[in-house]
Order: C-alpha cells, then structure tokens, then sequence
C-alpha cells in the first residue's frame, strides 16, 4: 500500500508554489482559504477547475537511468555493458547467417533463431535481429548458401556477393518472405533490420555502388518514387528494400550469372506488424527511398560518435516521430563523447547500442540516462472528497522528458491507470483504465528543453454505488500491455508495486 508523505499534507501560500512545483510539495486546498490563489491557479496555462478541498500535487522528476521497455541501452560482450540493464537483446550475427538458416532449397532451419530469441524472452527481454548474406572486413566473408550460388548468384573478386544478380535476388526474396510469415507480428521482437547489401548488411557503400542521377534529381523535385531509378545498382538496391518494406515492380532489371540484363517482375507482401529498422552506412539514397516509401520504418547507424549531424541524412531528423532511431556505438578508437551527444540530442534515439565502450562510466551514464522515453507526471489534481455512486474528476498534466516517443510496432502498447487503495485494507478497490494516446506523447524538439510539450488528460473516475465510505489512496501507473507491468515512470517516490501516490481521496 502506498505510505502517504507529510510532505504532500501541507498547505502553501500563493508565494510558495514555484517552489512547491520545484520541490515536489503537494497542496492541499481546504476550503474558501486560499480564495485568492485559487483564482491565481483557475488563470493559469492548465485551466484547472480547483474548487473547495480539491488537492494537487507537483511530483519531482527522477533524474536517474530507467530500464524502460524498448528503450535505453544494449550491451554487447565488454565490461560496460553490465553497467546499465537492458530490455531489448541484439542477435548474435554470426550465429544466424543466411546460409544457416536455408542450408537447401526450400528447406529453412529455425532452431539457431529461435534459441536466440527464446534466451532473450527468458531473461526478461525483447529480442532484435539482423540476418546477413555478407560479413566482410575478414568476419567471414559471403553468407550465401551454396546451393544460391550452385544456381547462378556471383561473387565478386572482392568476395562480395553482387547484389544486381538476379538468382541472388530472387533467391533472397524467397527466404526473407518465409522469415516475415514466421515472425512478423511478434510482440517478443522489437524490430528487425532490413539487410541484404554491405558489409554486415549495413547498406555500405561498396565498389558496386552507384549513384543514381534520377533518383537525386527526382528527389528534390519531391518527385522520386520506385520508377526513379536508373542504374542496376540503384534498381538492385530498391528491391532488396522493398523485399522487407513490401513493393512489386514490373520491368525490373537484374543482372544474369553471364553478365547479360534481364528484365523481371517481383512482388514481395513485406513485414506490416513487426518494427524494420534501415541501417545507414553511407548509401543514403537507399535511405530516402525508404523514407519515401515507408514512414514507419526506423533508422539505424553503427557508428555513433564519429561523425556529426551533416554526415547522416537529413531524413533522421524527421523520421524520429514516428519510428525509432537506433545507435551502436563506433569502436574506441573513432569515438568522441561530444559528438556522440550532439547525434543523440538531435536525432533522438530509443536505443543505443554499445561496442566496447572504453571511456568513462560517468559520462556514458549521462548520455544513456534521457535516452528513449521518459514519462512524468508534472500535476495532477482532484477534488479531495468524492461520493459512492459518481464521478470524481481527475486532471493531469504529463511530460516526455526523454528523446523519444514510445513506439508501439516495437511492441509496446502503454495504457494509463488510475487506482484507489482502500488505506485500511490495503486492497484496490478501483482500477480504472483511462484514455490516452501515450504513444503521441513527443519529448522536446529541439532537445533538451526546459518547456517539454504537456500533455492534459482528465478522466472521471467512476466511484461505484456500493464502495464503502472510507479514505483511499488515489495512485497512477503506465501499464505496458505485452508484460502487463508498469513502465518506470521518470518520478520521485515510486512505490514497488509501480505506481505513484498522488493523494488521499475521502469516499462518503
């Protein structure tokens, strides 16, 4: 049961309530009293309807790192790692190649997949993932089955496959299709990359790459589409996107085991459910045309803090509000801290991922902590005695302090909840889901800010005709539908259960 603080019992004058609004004091309206401030609070920017013994509270912000759903950190096999908790777990790569996992035609081996993300569930997490067709920079090499490559797709003297072959193409359609219908829609899988081009898959540019005049002189006409390519490469490129974001084309060109141009058709269904994340690596027409295609579809760069904001694509700036943003640290040896944080502050990501992070614990802490979302209550307020058999009004004022919104194709469906604890048995008389699109709560843009967007919600809690007179603690929690536990909200004084005391309330 919630334990009520002396600290939200006492009552302010109209001079005191900056510092009750900094210091987390609760008020404590009894009546006709505070006249004068009551009229001062009615003219405010919220509008509250205080009346007659109407309580309200500021809670505090907490300032520390939350362990949030889809959100915050993900470790890698470093010390640092063990630092800070994790709730989404990134796929061991190599494990899980394309040729792992399609030793034959037609024939698809789960079981190294499954065993990955079967780990991740049982140790609390979600679970994200990457299958490749090439590792590169001396990891292995191509990861194309043999039988792909007995059929006609090429490798090139540099060892990597050549992405406009056509058997290629077709033959890695046919197993993403299979991988989608087997897991998309899995609430266990936060998001997964799109890949089939680069080293690592990461989208990189390679000797092959090309760039498309059309594509850039369409695209800031505000005119580039599927159509608006011109080379094999830029064609080979806009299907391997399309077979994950979903497209068909007709007259598509590839490229035969001969070196001769074909002309075929495709058309691919794409993940609709599960969180497909972009890897960017330099190639950033393959960016944009996923952009253009798919607004809900996340950006990834696994070089955070090398490179400045002019080096990624402008699009990053855009996408964050409506689909996820996630970083793996560079190595060591091309990381700055400074930079790393201007990125983060900009682009606003949910996720970062580590990679033998060597510095300073303190300041990874100090990046890591408003990474992804982070939801405070600023106030909220109510009338102080309510009676069996109507509605008690309830307002509330929430923040995103976080850099990031909550993005449900990742798998989290937040939903509001407000309790009444009965103070003598400590039982919850009332547990009362309220209206509201958590998920369109925005942190500040441009980030951080000291006026953080706010979010109103009023409710009227329906207090049944037969619930006994008595004193109530009235508390509130985000709970996140997949697991059924609280999200940790960004406030002082959470109880263990996961909520937070607002007030008493007296129930006549």
């Amino acid at each position: 049961m919630p334990t009520k603080n002396k600290q939200y019992t006492r009552i302010f004058f109209i001079s005191l309530l900056l510092a009750a609004a900094l210091f987390g004091f609760a008020l404590v309206y009894p009546g006709d009293l505070m006249g004068g401030m009551l009229d001062a609070l009615k003219k405010g920017r919220d509008n509250l309807a205080l009346g007659k013994g109407q309580v309200i509270v500021f809670p505090v912000a907490y300032q520390g790192y939350l362990a949030n759903p889809g959100a915050g950190w993900q470790g890698d096999f470093s010390t640092y790692s063990s630092y800070f908790p994790e709730t989404v777990h990134y796929s061991t790569r190599i494990d899980i190649p394309w040729k792992r996992l399609n030793p034959a035609e037609g024939v698809y081996d789960w079981a190294l997949l499954d065993e990955q993300l079967a780990r991740a569930v049982a140790d609390g997490k979600q679970y994200s993932f990457r299958v490749f067709t090439m590792s590169g920079e001396g990891y292995g090499g191509h990861q194309i089955p043999a039988w792909v490559l007995e059929r006609g797709a090429v490798l090139l003297p540099s060892g990597e496959p050549d992405y406009s072959n056509c058997v290629y193409q077709e033959e890695w359609g046919k197993f993403v299709n299979a991988l989608i219908e087997r897991y998309d829609g899995n609430p266990d899988i936060a998001f997964l990359d799109i890949s089939g081009y680069g080293n690592f898959n990461e989208w990189s540019w390679q000797s092959q790459t090309e760039w498309d005049d059309l594509w850039a002189e369409r695209y800031e006409q505000r005119a580039a589409g599927p159509s608006t390519m011109e080379n094999l490469d830029g064609e080979a490129r806009r299907r391997l996107a399309d077979i994950f974001i979903g497209g068909s084309y007709e007259s598509h060109r590839c490229r035969s085991a001969s070196g001769q141009t074909l002309s075929v058709n495709y058309s691919y269904p794409g993940a609709q459910k599960t969180q497909l994340v972009m890897p960017y690596a330099g190639i950033v027409q393959s960016t944009q045309y996923v952009f253009v295609r798919r607004k809900d579809v996340g950006f990834r760069f696994d070089c955070l803090g090398r490179d400045t904001l002019d080096d990624l694509p402008a699009e990053v700036l855009e996408l964050w509000r409506n689909a996820p943003v996630v970083y793996e640290f560079c190595g060591p040896r091309s990381f700055q801290m400074d930079r790393a944080q201007a990125l983060v502050e900009a682009t606003h990501p949910i996720l970062i991922h580590n990679n033998a992070y060597e510095g300073d614990v303190n300041e990874l802490q100090e990046l890591l902590t408003p990474v992804g979302y982070r939801f405070f209550l600023k106030r909220a307020s109510a009338n102080a005695v309510g009676n069996a058999g109507e509605d008690l009004p309830v307002s509330m004022v929430w923040q995103n302090l976080g850099t990031s919104p909550i993005y449900p194709k990742m798998g989290q469906i937040p939903v509001l909840y407000l309790y009444l604890i009965d103070r003598g048995s400590g039982e919850i008389a009332l547990s009362q889901p309220v209206e509201a699109d958590i998920s369109a709560w925005l942190p500040a843009h441009p980030f951080p800010s000291s006026n953080p967007p706010e979010y109103r919600v009023d409710v009227n809690l329906p207090l049944a005709s037969n619930l006994p007179a008595g004193t109530y603690a009235l508390t509130v929690a985000i709970i996140e539908t997949r697991t059924g536990a609280p999200i940790q909200l960004a406030v002082e004084g959470m109880t263990t259960s996961g909520q937070f005391f607002l007030f008493d309330i007296t129930v006549k």
